[in-house]
């Protein structure tokens, strides 16, 4: 996880997610001893008679021990990234973070834009072909601003998935956004677009035409579609970006599902 410097809400949010996954977690560590390694368990939900002063210790290399290790290696992961965040958190502000209640419910859904509808997408549904793709780490791309896109949606740790289909009834026409992203401690999701080719009149009536489907099917900007403009095409505006990105998860984070103890202090 990247030192990012989160919204508030979203920062709460994530260091909430991973408290409550760590909660259900086995806990425990690794040590080698004798050339051999083990890993020790301090915490599992299934056999509470194990903890700190009584751990079970299995070797990674027997079936057992193999199970165990992908567990405490994933604990491990999600362990660092709370510390990070907690870390973080206490520098930023005077306050304990808040408690969140999941799951987030929304006021306003019309399009059930979930983890689900994320996971159910086919990506790459696109026809268009470019005779010059860009070719990267996420496949074949249509620009390098999309490559640039997407390696900062990888480093904020935002899954996405390329060219997916909507249809929008208003134009009468199915359209391949460029990136649906899954903000998935909330289990929410949007369409991203990367809007640049301003001087191209075909390319602008086209960008005009989206957005006027997405408006009249009610897909909010800033929270089920996400406009990123860019009208220089030869510098790609990260800070721009980022932003954008965060401010539409925080965007979709009710403030009734923070729970404050006393009002908030931001240094």
């Amino acid at each position: 996880m990247n030192n990012f410097v989160y919204p508030m809400k979203v920062h709460a949010v994530k260091l909430e997610y991973r408290r409550q996954k760590l909660e259900k977690m086995v806990h425990g560590y690794f040590k080698t001893i004798n050339g051999k390694q083990y890993v020790f368990i301090i915490y599992d939900p299934d056999y509470p008679q194990y903890d700190k002063c009584h751990p079970r210790k299995l070797r990674v290399d027997l079936r057992l021990g193999q199970i165990y290790k992908d567990k405490i290696s994933e604990y491990q992961t999600i362990l660092s990234e709370y510390n990070l965040l907690l870390n973080s958190w206490n520098e930023r502000f005077r306050q304990a973070p808040p408690r969140v209640i999941f799951p987030i419910s929304q006021f306003y859904d019309p399009h059930t834009m979930n983890n689900k509808f994320f996971k159910n997408q086919p990506d790459r549904t696109g026809r268009y072909k470019s005779d010059n793709p860009t070719v990267s780490d996420h496949g074949e791309l249509k620009s390098k601003n999309e490559q640039f896109a997407a390696d900062l949606l990888k480093q904020m740790d935002i899954p996405f998935k390329y060219e997916t289909s909507v249809y929008l009834p208003a134009i009468n026409e199915t359209i391949n956004p460029d990136y649906l992203v899954n903000f998935y401690e909330i289990d929410r999701c949007a369409y991203l677009e990367v809007l640049g080719m301003g001087d191209k009149v075909d390319y602008s009536l086209k960008t005009g035409s989206k957005i006027f489907g997405f408006s009249s099917e009610r897909y909010r900007p800033g929270r089920e579609v996400i406009y990123i403009f860019l009208y220089d095409k030869y510098n790609f505006d990260e800070t721009y970006f980022i932003n954008e990105v965060f401010a539409a998860f925080e965007n979709l984070i009710p403030d009734c599902a923070l729970v404050w103890e006393v009002e908030s202090k931001a240094v």
